[in-house]
């Protein structure tokens, strides 16, 4: 009756934990892994660490063992339990290209002959080089009778120093594959560490520990016991208590077949009978919890652990999967536009792509962004591109102002002064000097005016380039020959403007004006002069004077000695003057230039541009001899479109795996559990949670392992 009530908890939890592992499985099946990470178990550690012994001990498959590198490449084991009396059966496949190679298919002849396909496709991927090392991976699915419903990745061990006949890149190689693995946040990191090995200094290890500092995923697995050297068994007891060098997950130790015990002929039942026995017996290991011990420990460990996760991580790959089909559709979107076949339907289709792109650039350049088009392409807004280079000339043309409050600015004024002194009576101001400092610093404008200029005519001419190129992307040709009528519109334009703002420099260069804020500005500049002194004339009488006259003494002295020398008849008087109003037109004059400037670049180039390109484009079919060869389509686009259907195809097969999957949850797994379990499992109608929001693993099963549907509700709710 026991091995009954076990077999019907087993089964029971089988068909609880399958559907998931399944899922993943038929996801990573259609392929979603190139786009989206999946949840997997990724088994690392150093070169003959014992990793293949682990996946022969959980898969009862004897995987090619040896010295160095005996996995040259990832190995994706899938494993699926078969009832009772079932046959033993396997399949091999490799990722990549090459689908068709000797050993892919159904592998006759038991586990053996499933060791030499793996030795076989190893070789040929890696062209029979048995020191190099290959990107592809190797696909095993093998179903029986007493497997785990478990998937796991075989990495080719660290690589701590090329041997002889490897190349240099192998370490570089295996390291960057194990690091893509080890960075990936879905992957649960198995690190088999050799139990007569230094925890302290195992890489695998420390590794885990920078990617997974929480050590949400990161499991032990402590191999090759029986290696253990005498007086060293209490430091391997401290870390399978989890005193040493402890994992949030904790530690397995496993006894796996010797090369010995197979070429004796030890079956996997009889290993794990021996394993038990070894545990069991051993005076070091034989007083510690049987949980921490064997390959069904392991398994089970493995099992809840990668369904709690994936039920966590179903709502984050649900919304990747949306988000990516979304901008797939985006970008396929211009190039799934129909070719024209003939005479009358290119000149039709010309018409139609010259009136949408006349169309969309003038939007761009006046700031009207409600076309789809542009409000999802922030850098095919031309408005918004010249108003932040118009904002660079204002800070550009700021930076040139003279240093009018410098402390040596009022001394070569007055040099200044003093040169060109002429019959002008005492008092009166020197207007030569005025007219001269002002000729001198509108060329210091040139500069900045001239980047502004160029700026704005690249920006228009990138910017145009770029609508074309998404509105007619399959068609190289047609965007050429817009591209290029608008570029030489540019160029004119470009030198048109450049008289335009040479006429501005010319009026500039004879100060003017009839602008009466300027007498607020020098009203301005005299009043913070003026504040300047009352704070110079109050702090040198004190904060607390004796009396109330000696504090009128102070200020009529010292207010009289700066009146007399800003505003008195006498050569410092004239400077301060001169140069308040120098300030004072300064600001005047180049408010006017930026704005003037600003306004030419906009009506006279970008304004004129859009008028003349739509009279131009639209002649540019009658001055074809053949528009149908503007139609011809691009090699790299019609590729670059068969890759974004085959990743669109793909993603679909993705979301109706997981629509079908959660749809079988809710109806199957979700209400019988509502039912068992009372108002406690009442499914809640909660929405999903927002895209980015991290999702914990807490709450997803009961105490008992078994699914609470409010949860799952909540995370995988379509």
């Amino acid at each position: 009756m026991a091995g009954l009530e076990g077999a019907a908890l087993e089964h029971a939890h089988a068909k609880e934990v399958r559907p998931w592992l399944d899922l993943v499985d038929e996801l990573r099946g259609h392929g979603i892994s190139q786009d989206i990470a999946l949840p997997q178990i990724a088994v690392m550690g150093d070169q003959s660490s014992g990793k293949s012994s682990v996946l022969e001990a959980i898969s009862g498959v004897p995987f090619p063992r040896g010295g160095g590198l005996v996995t040259r490449c990832a190995t994706q084991l899938i494993m699926k339990s078969a009832p009772e009396g079932a046959e033993w059966a396997a399949r091999a496949s490799v990722t990549g290209p090459r689908k068709n190679l000797k050993g892919c298919g159904p592998v006759q002849g038991g586990p053996g002959a499933l060791t030499r396909v793996i030795a076989d496709l190893q070789n040929a991927l890696t062209s029979g080089n048995a020191s190099a090392f290959s990107s592809e991976s190797i696909v095993i699915e093998v179903r029986a009778p007493g497997l785990p419903d478990l998937t796991l990745i075989d990495l080719p061990g660290i690589v701590r120093t090329a041997t002889s006949g490897q190349s240099a890149g192998v370490m570089a190689e295996v390291n960057t594959m194990v690091e893509r693995y080890l960075i990936q946040e879905r992957t649960i990191i198995l690190a088999v560490v050799p139990a007569n090995q230094d925890v302290a200094t195992v890489d695998i290890l420390e590794r885990a520990k920078r990617v997974d500092p929480e050590g949400d995923r990161t499991i032990g697995v402590l191999t090759k016991p029986d290696l253990i050297g005498p007086g060293n068994e209490d430091e391997v007891v401290a870390v399978l208590r989890n005193i040493r060098k402890p994992l949030k997950l904790g530690y397995v130790m496993l006894k796996c077949r010797s090369q010995a015990d197979i070429n004796a002929g030890m079956d996997n039942k009889a290993a794990l009978a021996a394993e038990h026995k070894f545990f069991r017996e051993h005076p070091a290991f034989s007083g510690l919890p049987g949980t921490i011990f064997g390959v069904q420990c392991l398994t089970g460990r493995l099992t809840d652990l990668l369904v709690k996760r994936i039920g966590a991580a179903l709502p984050a790959i649900k919304w990747e999967l949306q988000s990516q089909l979304g901008q797939l559709e985006t970008d396929l979107a211009p190039m799934v536009k129909g070719v024209p076949q003939d005479s009358a339907s290119c000149h039709s289709c010309l018409m139609r792509v010259v009136s949408d792109y006349c169309r969309l650039l003038r939007q761009s350049a006046r700031g009207y962004y409600r076309d789809d088009l542009l409000s999802s392409k922030p850098d095919l807004r031309l408005h918004a591109e010249c108003q932040a280079i118009f904002k660079s000339l204002h800070a550009d043309i700021a930076d040139t102002m003279p240093g009018f409050n410098d402390p040596g600015f009022g001394d070569k004024l007055a040099a200044e002064i003093t040169a060109l002194k002429g019959r002008e009576l005492p008092g009166f101001l020197n207007l030569q000097v005025f007219y001269g400092f002002m000729v001198q610093n509108v060329e210091t404008w040139r500069p900045a005016v001239e980047i502004c200029r160029s700026q704005v005519a690249n920006a228009t001419l990138s910017i145009a380039s770029l609508l074309i190129q998404a509105l007619a992307v399959q068609f190289p040709r047609l965007c050429g020959a817009i591209r290029d009528a608008v570029s030489g519109l540019v160029e004119q334009l470009a030198d048109e403007v450049s008289t335009r703002i040479e006429e501005i420099f010319q009026k500039e260069s004879d100060p003017f004006t009839t602008n009466e804020g300027m007498l607020d500005v020098i009203n301005t500049i005299r009043f913070r002069l003026f504040d300047v002194a009352l704070e110079e004339a109050l702090a040198t009488a004190g904060e607390k004077p004796a009396e109330s006259n000696a504090l009128l003494a102070t200020l009529r002295e010292s207010l009289g000695a700066w009146y007399m020398k800003n505003h008195g008849v006498g050569t410092m008087a004239n400077v301060e003057d001169m140069c308040t109003l120098l300030q004072a037109y300064w600001n005047v004059a180049t408010k006017r230039l930026v704005d003037n400037v600003c306004m030419t670049m906009e009506q006279d180039f970008v304004v004129r541009l859009l008028g003349l390109a739509e009279s131009e484009l639209f002649l540019l079919a009658a001055r074809l001899e053949n528009v149908e060869e503007l139609f011809v389509e691009d090699a790299s686009v019609m590729e670059r479109r068969r890759t974004l259907q085959a990743k669109r195809d793909r993603l679909n097969r993705g979301m109706e795996s997981l629509r079908s999957f959660l749809l079988a949850l809710i109806a199957a797994v979700a209400v019988s559990c509502c039912c068992a379990h009372g108002d406690r499992m009442a499914p809640e109608v909660v929405a999903e949670p927002p895209p980015g929001e991290s999702t914990r693993e807490e709450g997803v099963f009961d105490g008992d392992g078994k699914p609470r549907c409010a949860v799952l509700l909540k995370r995988v709710a379509l």
